[in-house]
């Protein structure tokens, strides 16, 4: 299932996607899940109705008119919090879509989700639960209504897997107070979820104002539209080349998109002539390689040894 997931790191309210797109019914068509503002309280903030609306842009559903923030169906930019849709897909894999809606947060503290599911003719509410597990390869991560913040939870679903799994983005607030976050891959098991891999091991967060720089031996891209041609306007048929014009813009200040990190590898035009000789892996094969080529999605680029492995996160 297609899905366009907002990916915004470390923002005090994290900006949820604007448009979602996902195949409702199974018939291979994307339908489309948006949003439009219904207006504001001076006491609460801004309040959104959430729209569907087939391949043809015929309305298939809406939320109902509401600027109560505790109504079941309420989504809004509040004071006390964003809750906006972020992702959606059949997440626990039982033949019916889910939407996942954060609920309102203003501070570090395990996120809880609404979830909708899809009947067919609307989305209706289904539980409000936080999903925890161990920070361990083969934890089992639940559902839970009675989170703690010593475990890990997940706080972002960002996109989908080279395995076809879920990528998500984990945190822990351990007793001694640093925030502590992870990017892993999470299957579908039993009554639950499987963290199989890490993608971005758990570390720290950063503080400060300073731009992020990433690990010495990874980091994170947005392959936009202006990283696919050279500065002659030339489009760029290999992966390698993608990759060496993205860092080429970063560290020229040309373009810098959101997701991207400043890394401390590619700084210099001679470091990024050499990536042209790195040996390259693309997790997911072909199609991955297709989809970084003709799309724009953000990556996570691994340094190892003398080759780069590049895995798309997110759409």
């Amino acid at each position: 299932m297609e899905m366009i997931c907002g990916f915004c790191y470390g923002d005090e309210f994290p900006t949820e996607p604007e448009v979602l797109r996902v195949d409702l019914n199974g018939d291979g068509v994307m339908e489309q899940i948006s949003r439009r503002k219904l207006g504001s309280d001076t006491q609460q903030g801004i309040f959104y109705q959430i729209v569907v609306k087939n391949s043809q842009a015929a309305m298939l559903w809406k939320s109902p008119e509401v600027l109560d923030a505790s109504h079941p169906l309420a989504f809004g930019e509040w004071d006390f919090g964003v809750s906006l849709p972020q992702f959606a897909a059949d997440v626990d894999h039982d033949g019916q879509v889910e939407l996942l809606v954060p609920a309102p947060q203003s501070d570090v503290s395990p996120t809880t989700f609404r979830m909708l599911k899809w009947t067919g003719t609307a989305f209706e509410p289904h539980q409000a639960k936080s999903l925890v597990g161990k920070g361990q390869k083969g934890a089992v991560f639940r559902w839970t209504d009675a989170p703690s913040s010593s475990a890990y939870w997940v706080e972002k679903w960002i996109g989908t897997s080279a395995e076809g799994s879920w990528v998500v983005k984990l945190v822990m607030l351990p007793n001694s107070g640093s925030v502590v976050t992870a990017l892993a891959v999470l299957a579908v098991k039993d009554d639950g979820f499987e963290l199989v891999r890490w993608i971005e091991s758990p570390a720290p967060l950063g503080g400060g104002d300073e731009p992020a720089t990433a690990q010495p031996d990874s980091y994170r891209a947005r392959l936009s539209a202006g990283d696919h041609a050279n500065s002659a306007g030339v489009v760029l048929k290999k992966v390698l080349e993608v990759l060496r014009q993205d860092r080429a813009n970063v560290h020229r200040g040309t373009h810098r998109d959101t997701e991207d990190d400043v890394d401390a590898i590619f700084s210099t035009a001679e470091s990024r002539e050499g990536m042209a000789q790195m040996q390259l892996r693309v997790v997911g094969g072909a199609k991955a390689e297709a989809s970084i080529l003709n799309d724009t999605p953000v990556v996570e680029v691994k340094i190892i040894n003398d080759g780069l492995q590049v895995e798309i996160i997110s759409p």
